[in-house]
C-alpha cells in the first residue's frame, strides 16, 4: 500500500469554503479500482492549509485515477475563485511501514 499526500494552501478568503467543498465532495474516487481512503487535514497552526492524504494499493492505481474522467470529476465542487499559494503545493509519495 502506498499514502499519497497532497498539500496546498489557500490564498484567497475562501478556506471555510474548501472545507466545506470536501464535507459536500462528489465520492468519485472512493469506487475508483485500488482507492483505500482519503482523510482531508488541516493543521491547528496553519487553517488555511490542507492536506489530503489518499491510501491506495499501489502506485500504478493511483497515476490511473489521477489521469482519468474520476479525476476530473472530482474537482467539479472546487469553489471558484480559488487561489493557492504556488510555491506551498506538493505532492508526496510514502510507502507503509508499519500501521
Amino acid at each position: 500500500m502506498i499514502s499519497v499526500l497532497s498539500k496546498f494552501v489557500v490564498a484567497n478568503d475562501i478556506t471555510d469554503k474548501v472545507k466545506e467543498a470536501f464535507l459536500n465532495r462528489p465520492h468519485s474516487v472512493d469506487q475508483f479500482p485500488g482507492f483505500v481512503r482519503l482523510e482531508v487535514l488541516s493543521p491547528h497552526d496553519s487553517p488555511n492549509e490542507i492536506w489530503l492524504l489518499t491510501h491506495w494499493q499501489d502506485e500504478l492505481s493511483y497515476r490511473q485515477w489521477h489521469s482519468s474522467h474520476s479525476y476530473r470529476e472530482s474537482h467539479a465542487g472546487i469553489p471558484k475563485g480559488l487561489k493557492l499559494v504556488p510555491s506551498a503545493t506538493q505532492l508526496r509519495f510514502f510507502d507503509l511501514v508499519a500501521c
